[in-house]
């Protein structure tokens, strides 16, 4: 990861964390891809897509697409696997979105 992806994700754990999420686990790979944020909170566990950059094209969460979820929902249920003792009653892939100047936009998803 490069450095401004570094901060971008450290800024979208701190908007998790100052709103009680507990952070599992970051930068989650599988061989079919990688999950910034693994979070729970209210026994929903949350995989967090983050994207940062300019607002030039419109919001920078706006460039995540079908492609890219398909490869979350396959590491999120390798991560299932193997943590087994993780207790939670619903799964949920939301995007958070931190642009250059610092403007935070979270987009929690429809629950799986």
């Amino acid at each position: 990861m490069n450095t401004k992806g570094k901060v971008y994700e450290d800024k979208a754990v701190s908007f998790f964390l100052n709103r009680d999420y507990r952070i599992i686990a970051r930068n989650f790979s599988y061989r079919h891809g990688e999950i910034d944020i693994i979070a729970l909170k209210n026994k929903i566990l949350h995989l967090i897509e983050v994207k940062g950059g300019k607002e030039t094209f419109g919001d920078p969460a706006f460039r995540v697409n079908s492609r890219k979820l398909k490869k979350i929902m396959k590491v999120g249920n390798y991560f299932i696997a193997t943590h087994p003792k993780l207790e939670f009653d619903e799964i949920q892939i939301d995007v958070i979105s931190v642009t250059n100047d610092g403007v935070i936009n979270y987009y929690p998803a429809q629950r799986l």
